[in-house]
Parts: C-alpha cells; structure tokens; sequence
C-alpha cells in the first residue's frame, strides 16, 4: 500500500524538480522558449530530429528584436546572443568577463585535447595563447605553405594519372579528407604521407579517428558543450585512448630525431620547439610586407601570457599539434566540400574562379606551382571563399562562460545581469543567415564580398571574433585555397548523378556535413 502512493508522489516530486528552475527568465523579463520538463530545449538534439546547432539557436529567429534571450539545457539556465554587437563587446572590449570557454576536460580522459587551446581556460589558456600567437604569423604561414603546396600539388598528379584522361566520380568528403590529412600531418607532425595511394595508412587511419565528429564522437563533443556536467560525471572521453596514446609516441619520436640530428623543418613542431626554448617570435617587419590571407581571417588580438614562461612538454606540443590538425581537416574539408558543391551548381561562378587560376597560372614560372603571396592576391578567390563561409558556416555557434557578473541594457530598455558562472551561445550561423544583414541569405553570391565595406563585419564572423577566436584562421584559408587551386587547374567539377541537390544536412554530425555525401564528377581538363 506504501508503495501504492509512495511511487506517484516521487515521481512527482522528481518532476517538480525538474521544472524549478524554469522560471528563471520570466522573473528577468528576458524573452526565452518555453522549455519541456526533464529536457528543456534540447530535446530535438536527443531524437536528432534538429542539428545541434539549429537546436541551441532556436531563440534568434522566434524573438528577433532582442539582443539576448533565454535558453534551458535540460534545467540548467543559459544566454543566446542575438546582436552581433553585443558579441563583440563581450569578445573584445569586456572580454575580461568571459575569458573561458563552456568545455571543460579532464587531463585523465582527454589528455591531448584537455591541454589544447580550444579547451584549456583560465591563466592556462592566457599563457598557451600568447605562446602559440607568434607561430601563425604570415611568414610563418608563407614558409609552411611550401609544405602544404608539395603535398597538394604531389596528390593532384596522382589523382589526374588516375583519371587517365576520363570522368570519374569521387566522394569529396573523402577526397579532401585524404588530402588535408596529408597536409597536416606534413605540417603538424612532419611525417610525409600518401593517402590517396597508401589509402589504409596509419596517420590517415588514427587522423580520421582524431578527426571524427559524427556517430558517438560526435554526440561526446556536443555534450562537453550543451551538457558539461554530464560529461564530466560520465568522465567521457573525446578520443579514444589508442589515438592519444599513437599520436604522443609519435611526436616524442620525432622531437628525440630531430634533436639528435640537429634538423630544423618549417613546420608546427619546429615552432613548438622553439617555443620550448623561449625562442619563438614575431618577425614584425616581414610580417608586415606580406598581404592578409583573406577577408574572412580573423583578428588577431594581443594576448598579455602575465609573464610567465611556457614549461612546454612533448604532451603539450602534441596536444597543440593534434588540436590545429583536428582544426585543419575538419573546418577545410568542410570549406572544400561546400565550396565545390556551389562551384558544381553554379557553372557560371566556377568558370569565373576557374579562369582567374588560369590568368594567375600564366605568371608563374613554373605554370603550376602557386606561391604564398600569389594566392593572397586572387580577389575571386576569396570572395568565392568568403561567402562559402557565410553560406555555410563550419563551426555554426560558439560559447563562453561568464566569468564575472556582467550588466548591459536589453532593447526593451531591460538592465541586465548575466551572473557569474553562466554560458551564453553565439549563432555565428544565424548572424550568417539573417535577412538583415545580408539580403537574401540563402542566395549563394561571391559578389557581397565585391566591396568588403558593405559587409556588416559584427555580423560575419566565420572564425569568431575577439581574444579567442580561431588562431588557425589564416591557417586554414591558405590550406583551402591551395588545394581549390591545384583543383580546378586540373579538374572541372560537375554534380555527381548520387548527388542530392539542394544538400541534405547529417542532423547527427556535431559540425556541418551532407547526409549523403559530396558526390561529384571530376572531369579532366585537356589544357
């Protein structure tokens, strides 16, 4: 009879629970979709009937005259950003107030990507940032680039001797995959591979695993952003132990060569290196001569380390390595694979793109071979890039934990407090996507960036914006705009007949990514 009653009210208490908190926003006057008990907002992120991102981003379109309005993750209260000013004020001028990102990793599960600079926060990120800062400098960027050019420019020979003159069909995901692997682990682990011949290869093997971010890797990322303190009660691991354990033996075997053999190569390792030896920095006036790599790089902001020196062990430049390879083929295979997918539906915009390479290919003196500064000068080129990142943007929200109260006055002429402790949620795509700013969003049209002072640049922002926005930004539009060079010199690209058009977006994936693949028709060029 006890348990007759008993289990009703528990049930009802747990419920009651469960739903606490969820006046929250309404005792804020703060605008917030009205949540489900248990799950608050993201129950369509368990069902996947929505993407993450669209998930978390619910809010921008149903309240759209606020600058920030309320989320809830399962019970737990959170911010969306609706103004892209309102973002750049807490990135840039009160930045002080949300210095840490939501993500939170252990060093015993996530022993790489827990000491990476996404992840790491605190005096920790501040020491790492201002550290690493002096390796993405242009001509750091421009001596690597020698790297990533041999190693496209290599792979392309083998994929037209491939073709052997005829049409063939190709999954980009894949090929672009293959081929960034390659780059990067030239790049960031100095170690030469060939993964379209060799296509079983242990970098490509242990890169694709490293890289992953659908099925459970994926679900796992996600919730180390929507679900922190789940993910640390499970203590979940992002990658699997095998993957941490060949990449750390990787790296300290060839630190221990290069040291012993007294050999230098422009690469990540070389520059972690000298970071160890407090020998890494800018050469400001080099730096200076060279062109930005594009529109869309990121700002850099100068980051104070307090002062402090580096200890940089081999984990640490493994963990640095493995994050800006994690970086470097995910977001550009995904900047490939849509930028080609627009180029394949859009023949008039890849003829134009493709006789700027041609034009630009008649002043080198090999015919073939682009150079650092040639790419930076190809005004097409980056506004092909630049509004593929618009349209479709990698990485489609970011966050930030507040870490000291933070006051700013609503639209609705609202004071308000964000406190100390919560996150907030920035829709980089929804900035993208809003009619407001860019007319006819869905439209994809190179030409907005024709005169980059009639671009809202609050509202675009691919590569975040302030103290911590993506340091490989420069990284890796020169990677993308490298291989779409050697691309289309060698290959005009036409949808595949396994395409989907309009695409079909994975809702499992935690970036962005085709449900059914990049199928294209990659047909030989005669000259």
């Amino acid at each position: 009879m006890f348990l007759f009653w008993a289990l009703p009210v528990l049930l009802y208490l747990v419920y009651r629970w469960s739903i606490a908190t969820y006046d929250y926003f309404e005792k804020r006057g703060i605008p917030y979709i009205k949540p489900v008990p248990f799950f608050g907002q993201v129950l369509a992120f368990f069902t996947q009937e929505k993407h993450a991102v669209d998930v978390a981003s619910e809010g921008y379109k149903m309240f759209p005259d606020t600058r920030i309005s309320g989320v809830f993750t399962l019970r737990t209260p959170a911010y969306l950003v609706h103004d892209p000013l309102l973002y750049k004020q807490m990135a840039i001028r009160d930045f002080d107030h949300f210095t840490d990102h939501v993500s939170q990793l252990s060093y015993e599960t996530d022993p790489l990507l827990a000491r990476s600079l996404f992840f790491v926060n605190g005096a920790r990120w501040r020491h790492n940032r201002a550290g690493l800062s002096p390796a993405f400098t242009a001509s750091k960027m421009r001596n690597m680039f020698v790297l990533i050019s041999k190693s496209a420019g290599d792979a392309m020979e083998r994929l037209v001797a491939y073709s052997n003159g005829e049409p063939f069909a190709m999954e980009l995901r894949d090929l672009y995959s293959r081929l960034g692997n390659d780059a990067m682990t030239s790049i960031s682990f100095g170690v030469e591979v060939d993964s379209l011949t060799d296509r079983d290869n242990e970098f490509f093997h242990k890169g694709k695993r490293l890289a992953q971010i659908d099925g459970w890797p994926g679900v796992k990322l996600l919730m180390t952003t929507l679900l922190p303190g789940l993910y640390r009660l499970l203590k979940l691991g992002i990658l699997y132990k095998d993957v941490n354990e060949f990449y750390l033996e990787a790296v300290s075997t060839n630190i221990r060569h290069r040291l012993q053999n007294l050999l230098k190569r422009p690469d990540f390792i070389h520059l972690l290196l000298q970071a160890r030896e407090d020998e890494l920095c800018c050469e400001q006036q080099e730096d200076a001569s060279l062109e930005s790599a594009g529109f869309s790089m990121a700002t850099t902001h100068a980051v104070d380390g307090d002062g402090e020196r580096l200890e940089w062990q081999d984990i640490d430049i493994t963990a640095a390595a493995a994050s800006f390879f994690f970086g470097g083929i995910e977001t550009t295979a995904t900047l490939l694979c849509f930028m080609s997918y627009e180029l394949a539906v859009n023949p008039a915009i890849q003829n134009r793109l493709r006789s700027e390479i041609d034009s630009v290919r008649g002043e080198l003196v090999d015919g073939v071979t682009p150079t650092y500064e040639v790419l930076q000068k190809m005004k097409y080129l980056d506004m092909v890039v630049s509004e593929t990142l618009r349209r479709w943007t990698p990485f489609g929200i970011t966050n930030r934990r507040c870490t000291k109260d933070y006051t700013f006055t609503n639209s609705d002429g609202n004071v308000i407090t964000i406190e100390k402790g919560m996150n907030i949620s920035i829709p980089l795509k929804s900035f993208h996507l809003d009619e407001r700013y860019f007319p006819d969003p869905l439209r994809f049209d190179p030409e907005r960036f024709a005169d980059p002072s009639r671009i809202n640049q609050d509202a675009y922002v691919p590569f975040g914006t302030g103290y911590r926005n993506c340091i490989g930004s420069r990284l890796g539009l020169m990677q993308a705009k490298c291989i779409i060079f050697y691309m289309l010199s060698n290959f005009n690209i036409e949808p595949g007949i396994k395409l989907t058009i309009p695409l079909v977006l994975d809702e499992t994936s935690a970036g962005l990514n085709a449900k059914h693949g990049f199928w294209m028709s990659l047909i030989p060029r005669t000259a």
